[in-house]
C-alpha cells in the first residue's frame, strides 16, 4: 500500500469519527496510533480494521435515538480511548511482533483477524441487538429477562448480528488473502458469547427499585438511584473485552498450530 495514500485514508476516517461523534478527541488519537501501527506493518489487518471500524459506526449510528430512549446507546461524546485501544491494540501488536518473528507471520495474522472478527461481533451484537422487539434474556439465566444494553443479556437478533459481524470480518479476511477463514469466523462469534457470559458473571449489577429490573450502573435510565446486587464495580465493559480477546487470540494461535 502507498503510505502517503494510507496515511491519507486514515486522517479522513479520524475527521469523519470527529465529525459523526463515533470517537472522542482521544479516541481519535487512539485510532491513529493504531491505524499507524497498522499500516506499517500490514496492509491486510489495517483494511480489516477499516472494514470494522466503518461496519461498527454504521451500526451505532444507525436508530440512535431509539437506542438512547432505552438505555442501550453509545454516549454522545463517541467511543473512549480505552474503548479503541481494547479492540485496536492487540491486532496492532501482533502484526508488529510478525515483523520480527516472519516465520509466524501468517499465524499472527489470523490472530489478528480473529480479534479483530470478535470486536466486529460484539459491536454488530450490542447495536443490533438493542433494536429488537423482544426482551433480552441473561445468557447465563435465559428465565431472566433484562433490558435492552445489560451486560450479558442477548437476544436472538442480537446474535443474529453477532454471527453476521464475525463473518464480515471473516469473509474480508479470506478474499484478501486467500485462506480458510472459519477459524476466525468461529472464534470471533464464540468470543461474543464468551464476552456477554463474562458480563453476567462478573461485571457488576444493579437493581432499580422503582422499574424491578437488572442495570448495570447506579442510576437506572429513569432516574432512580439503584441497589447493588452483585458483580465487581472494578469489572468495566474495557476489561472484558481485552480478557476475551487475549482468549480469542490465544485460540487462534493454538488453532493454527494444528491445521
Amino acid at each position: 500500500m502507498n503510505y502517503a495514500a494510507g496515511l491519507a485514508l486514515l486522517v479522513s476516517l479520524a475527521v469523519l469519527a470527529k465529525k459523526r461523534r463515533a470517537l472522542d478527541t482521544k479516541g481519535v488519537v487512539a485510532a491513529l496510533a493504531v491505524g499507524l501501527v497498522l499500516l506499517a506493518t500490514s496492509w491486510i489487518a489495517l483494511a480489516l480494521m477499516i472494514v470494522f471500524f466503518l461496519s461498527s459506526t454504521t451500526l451505532t449510528l444507525f436508530k440512535y435515538k431509539e437506542k438512547e430512549r432505552v438505555g442501550a446507546a453509545e454516549r454522545r461524546g463517541g467511543r473512549s480511548a480505552a474503548q479503541v485501544l481494547c479492540s485496536g491494540a492487540v491486532p496492532a501488536a501482533l502484526v508488529a511482533i510478525s515483523l520480527l518473528i516472519p516465520e509466524y507471520r501468517a499465524q499472527l495474522l489470523l490472530a489478528a483477524a480473529s480479534a479483530i472478527a470478535y470486536a466486529n461481533a460484539d459491536t454488530w451484537a450490542s447495536e443490533i441487538g438493542s433494536l429488537s422487539k423482544s426482551r433480552p434474556f441473561l445468557i447465563v439465566n435465559p428465565t431472566v429477562r433484562v433490558p435492552p444494553g445489560v451486560s450479558g443479556g442477548v437476544t436472538l437478533l442480537g446474535e443474529t448480528g453477532a454471527a453476521s459481524g464475525s463473518a464480515l470480518i471473516a469473509l474480508t479476511y479470506s478474499l484478501l488473502t486467500g485462506e480458510n477463514a472459519l477459524t476466525a469466523f468461529l472464534l470471533g462469534w464464540a468470543g461474543e458469547i464468551m464476552d456477554a457470559i463474562l458480563g453476567a458473571i462478573l461485571q457488576v449489577k444493579y437493581e432499580c427499585p422503582r422499574c424491578k429490573v437488572l442495570w448495570d450502573h447506579p442510576v437506572h435510565i429513569c432516574g432512580s438511584e439503584t441497589v447493588y446486587l452483585r458483580g465487581s464495580k472494578w469489572v468495566k465493559n474495557e476489561i472484558i473485552n481485552l480478557v476475551t480477546e487475549l482468549v480469542v487470540v490465544l485460540a487462534a494461535l493454538l488453532t493454527s498450530q494444528r491445521l
